[in-house]
């Protein structure tokens, strides 16, 4: 997929803890890293929203 360059203002120590928590070597592997944490999530957190009534009284009766 094609890469776009970006211009954004950073926390220099937020950074840098992001990228010592990431295990990133570098400004855009961490950000890299970051974003797709964020979209997992976004997709862990909708199945959780879609299947979390599983095992209540009609769970599935909307399904």
């Amino acid at each position: 997929m094609p890469k776009s360059q970006v211009t954004i203002r950073l926390d220099k120590s937020q950074l840098a803890r992001a990228r010592k928590a990431l295990g990133a070597e570098t400004v855009t592997e961490a950000i890299e890293r970051a974003l797709s944490l964020a979209t997992e999530k976004a997709e862990h957190d909708a199945i959780i929203r879609r299947y979390g009534g599983a095992g209540k009284k009609d769970s599935f009766a909307d399904r």
